[in-house]
């Protein structure tokens, strides 16, 4: 093992130690306590780097599999094993971050069985379960090649073509449909990331992150086991990044110039800064770096075009699932410390994965042998006279690399919250008349009262205002419903002490003969049925000493009414209960690029 082998094996076996360590706190204390994500900003750094920017990263796979066994690029074939192989680990840890990242992990199953058709996730999931299947089949020649199953071999090698077709077919449709998940979301995305465009967008810039991902990595193992690059494929393929990279440069700027969005990027802001950003690092510099032969043929200048061509991209998938959504709820998010760990963990382990079957599996002719022949020689080899014997040469390195992992889980235990991180949010009183803004001033709703008073009737006011204050009537939410995610006391005993005249007024509430406590305490509408209590159907036995958040209020009250109203005929209004009939974005895509045009570049930008 080279010394730059083991440093690099070393930190990832740290990384990857700590990142599995708050995997299992976040399985087991759920997200609050591991991201600084909320419901205003629900996707981070995870969707965007592990998912997104993962599953671009494994185009290399089909994309090459297709070139070398489909449009016969016999030069290719040595890089092809390599390509599925990087894609198997991306789309595996894709799937594993999916696991963790959904609110009930539990439920992943769900798409299998519950079928919906007009969903991109439904299709996306279903994609990217078939791929890893069909993964497995393109590599199975590579792990049956060395054993004694030679009938399973030769079955492999018969459906690999097939396999690769059909990899190529559903790759399409996914990396294709990841677009289109923002198409439904206009009002959240950037007017500089979203077209109707996207789907296309997104499906060539996967195919330029999966070329420039088989280069890097091909450069990265030779360089840890100090073999000699193959500059020749390599060149090639960095010839056909160029041209994908510019097939893709031209379609973006002539989207963006086709619907007026070319004057968004001069307004100076920082979205503005961040496309430049991008589409320097993913474009430009590649392009400038790969177009002349001569240049194409420099280890250092395929590593650099093809490093910042991934980050760049990477950064694309960053923007368009989180960053670019931040302009539209005026919200600020930056990743907690134990975000970028997992990631960083899962991305480690993955890259481990990687490198075993480099060491255990013939994924490169020559690198295979060249170790089993160093591991026997280590093993097996008698000592010369004169020499000590030093043992298995490999125990070393596995013992070290365990207390790296073992050190940064209990480091990352140690540092980890273990409550989840809410906030006391404090919610003021709806304001307004006709429309009232409900959850002012965090997740604001506006709430068409009069509108709800004219179809609903004056009886259906007890549905919301289903409890008063003492002696009160039209009580607001908020005087109960104080926090927006925490719930609030309503109960105060020393309170009631007070006003029922000492202790001796305990019997009013704790039964004679019994102990005074909780368990055995009336129910609070023993006393207060007639001064608090009105007739509804949502609050029919008044105990509770505690008053949920006002979101879960609101939703348990707001959805399970709309679901109620939406069979109404009446209104034909079937989608009433989805939550775009309440959470509206206010400025769409028109408005903001309508904006730019009549706005001078001088005029400061508005707050994203």
């Amino acid at each position: 093992m080279t010394r730059r082998l083991g440093i690099f094996k070393g930190v990832l076996w740290f990384l990857f130690g700590m990142g599995a360590a708050l995997i299992g706190v976040r399985l087991l204390r759920g997200l609050g306590v591991v991201t600084a994500l909320s419901d205003v900003t629900p996707w981070g750094l995870w969707k965007g780097l592990n998912v997104f920017a993962g599953i671009a990263i494994g185009a290399g796979g089909f994309v090459l599999a297709a070139i070398a066994h489909v449009f016969h690029g016999e030069k290719y074939h040595p890089v092809a094993r390599c390509a599925v192989l990087i894609a198997l680990c991306a789309y595996s840890g894709a799937a594993i971050s999916l696991f963790y990242e959904i609110g009930m992990p539990w439920k992943i199953w769900g798409p299998i069985v519950f079928w919906n058709p007009h969903s991109p996730l439904f299709e996306v999931a279903w994609c990217v379960m078939l791929y890893l299947n069909v993964l497995l089949i393109e590599f199975a020649p590579t792990v049956l090649e060395l054993t004694h199953f030679h009938g399973l071999y030769r079955l492999a090698l018969k459906l690999q073509l097939p396999a690769v077709i059909l990899g190529i077919m559903i790759s399409t449709l996914h990396q294709s449909t990841l677009g289109t998940l923002f198409l439904i979301m206009p009002e959240r995305l950037n007017a500089l990331w979203y077209t109707p465009s996207l789907p296309e967008l997104f499906f060539v810039s996967a195919i330029a992150c999966g070329l420039a991902a088989v280069i890097f990595v091909t450069l990265l193992v030779d360089w840890l086991y100090l073999r000699p690059h193959r500059i020749e494929m390599l060149a090639g393929l960095a010839r056909y990044l160029v041209m994908v990279l510019s097939f893709y440069l031209i379609f973006r700027l002539g989207d963006m110039c086709r619907h007026g969005k070319l004057g968004l990027i001069g307004r100076g802001n920082l979205a503005s800064w961040m496309f430049f950003g991008e589409i320097l690092a993913s474009c430009l510099i590649p392009i400038l770096l790969f177009a002349a032969s001569r240049w194409r043929r420099q280890p250092w200048v395929l590593w650099i075009g093809s490093s910042l061509c991934i980050l760049g991209i990477v950064f694309n998938r960053l923007n368009a699932s989180g960053i670019a959504m931040i302009w539209a709820t005026d919200s600020h998010y930056f990743p907690a410390w134990t975000e970028f760990a997992v990631s960083f963990g899962l991305i480690s382990a993955m890259v481990l994965a990687f490198l075993w079957m480099h060491e255990h599996e013939p994924v490169r002719s020559g690198l295979f042998s060249e170790v089993q022949n160093l591991r026997r020689l280590q093993i097996f080899q008698l000592p010369r006279p004169g020499q000590p014997w030093a043992g298995d040469l490999t125990f070393g390195p596995r013992r070290t690399y365990s207390l790296l992992f073992v050190l940064a889980a209990i480091l990352g235990l140690a540092l980890t919250p273990w409550h989840p991180l809410v906030r006391s949010t404090s919610v003021q009183r709806a304001r307004g008349k006709n429309v009232l803004l409900l959850g002012y001033p965090t997740g604001t709703v506006h709430f068409p009262h009069a509108d709800h008073i004219k179809r609903l009737g004056q009886k259906a006011c007890a549905t919301c205002h289903h409890l008063h204050r003492p002696g009160d009537t039209g009580t607001p939410c908020s005087s109960c419903h104080r926090d927006m995610y925490l719930p609030t006391k309503i109960f105060h005993h020393s309170h009631h002490i007070k006003v029922l005249g000492g202790n001796s007024s305990c019997e009013q509430c704790h039964p004679a003969g019994l102990p005074a406590s909780a368990r055995s305490v009336r129910p609070c509408s023993f006393c207060h049925r007639t001064d608090m209590m009105t007739s509804n159907t949502v609050v029919t036995k008044f105990d509770s000493i505690d008053a949920p958040g006002y979101r879960k209020a609101a939703h348990t009250l707001c959805i399970a009414c709309h679901r109620k109203e939406a069979k109404n005929p009446k209104w034909k209004k079937p989608d009433l209960f989805r939550c775009a009939t309440c959470h509206r974005t206010p400025v769409p895509h028109g408005i903001e690029v309508l904006r730019s045009r009549a706005r001078p570049r001088t005029t400061p930008a508005p707050p994203m």
